[in-house]
């Protein structure tokens, strides 16, 4: 009984000082001041068609920037920043024969002089509302958090905008 009580506690030993080895570090955040955002003047707007080309007879939709938010903390983590941004979409049905709609937008990231840090660039995919009994598109809004992780420097303003091409940008003008 004596030798089964010293294996034991020599067990119970080994047990505390491995599992105290194998803990790992505490990986710590540090919560930073959200940037002030900003929505594009110039790309606040995003109209697609299904046909070849574009102009305003033709459109399917319209999306619209609305508001935005950050529900969560901004934060530095280890070497990286995250920015947790909501923002709200409202998208008008036109001419439309699918629900299914991508969205690509952008998110600037500026110094507090104004310099370039970084864009990232994002495609979000949601469906408009669709009444089956009509038979018609509604109106939809739809909040989506764009992910903004960065390695670099800590942004003071952030600019977010859709991604247009020269002839959706000459129809919205």
């Amino acid at each position: 009984m004596k030798y089964f009580s010293y294996f034991f506690y020599f067990f119970t030993a080994i047990l505390i000082v491995s599992c105290n080895s194998i803990k790992k570090p505490k990986q710590e955040s540090k919560i930073i001041e959200c940037p002030k955002t900003f929505f594009s003047s110039e790309n606040r707007t995003y109209i697609s068609t299904e046909d070849q080309s574009i102009n305003l007879d033709n459109l399917s939709f319209r999306a619209d920037l609305n508001n935005f938010d950050y529900i969560k903390e901004c934060q530095n983590f280890k070497s990286l920043t995250i920015y947790p941004l909501d923002i709200l979409v409202i998208i008008k049905p036109l001419i439309i024969t699918n629900n299914k709609i991508d969205l690509p937008i952008y998110a600037t990231l500026l110094d507090k002089d104004d310099n370039l840090i970084e864009t990232q660039y994002f495609s979000i995919s949601t469906n408009i509302n669709y009444n089956e009994e009509t038979n018609t598109y509604h109106e939809t809004d739809f909040s989506y958090t764009l992910e903004i992780i960065t390695k670099k420097k800590s942004a003071k303003y952030i600019i977010v905008g859709f991604m247009l091409d020269s002839e959706k940008l000459k129809v919205l003008n």
